[in-house]
């Protein structure tokens, strides 16, 4: 089967898109841990935004394996992956509720963040359409991974805000039960794909409008 070169370029520009905006994502994770007193992401040399310090052996080459599959017509198989957990030491927050909190938000919020600085370029600078399909595909992924992380599933970011209401026994059992969490998200996603992609259309379009 012959690859176009069209495929092979928008192949190679998704996996730097999500690869930098994964990275992103968990770069908020250490600094805000940092920032709270806990330095074990920066020790593990994750204060930083290069994806190869964030990539999953697991998570991320299948991630990186199903977007080259589906791009490049080798395979129609839903895309799905994951960065390398920043790994966080509670017991060094002064408040490790309330700041691990603050840190699991960071996360989505850097991409929320990340989407609104790339909705300015696009405003601000004069690209050609190739630099501009790539900056709209960028804030698109990063608004979706916004809206997924903040799903309030175990062990999800979001699920952090249900951990305020459940004891620290219910919530670590849940987030540490990778079969609840694939369920989860499946039957989360069947339910709300239309409504996470919809969303993320809908903000897309706003930032598009600035």
């Amino acid at each position: 089967m012959a690859i176009q070169g069209s495929s092979l370029l928008l192949t190679v520009v998704l996996i730097a898109i999500i690869l930098i905006s994964l990275s992103v994502h968990e770069f908020a994770h250490a600094f805000i841990a940092n920032l709270f007193g806990d330095p074990t992401a920066k020790h593990e040399g994750r204060l930083t935004i290069n994806p190869a310090a964030h990539w999953d052996p697991i998570g991320t080459t299948i991630l990186v394996v199903l977007i080259a599959l589906n791009t490049l017509g080798l395979a129609t198989l839903p895309i799905f992956g994951w960065g390398k957990p920043v790994p966080i030491n509670e017991s060094n927050f002064e408040n490790p509720r309330w700041h691990g909190l603050q840190t699991a938000i960071a996360g989505p919020m850097s991409n929320f963040i990340f989407a609104l600085l790339l909705a300015l370029v696009l405003k601000f600078t004069h690209l050609p359409d190739v630099g501009v399909g790539m900056l709209v595909i960028a804030i698109s992924i990063n608004l979706f991974l916004m809206f997924f992380n903040l799903l309030p599933i175990p062990p999800l970011d979001g699920s952090r805000i249900l951990r305020l209401f459940m004891s620290e026994r219910l919530y670590y059992a849940l987030a540490s039960n990778p079969l609840f969490l694939f369920a989860a998200i499946f039957l989360v996603i069947g339910f709300l794909g239309n409504y996470l992609l919809s969303a993320t259309e809908y903000l897309t379009r706003l930032f598009l409008s600035i």
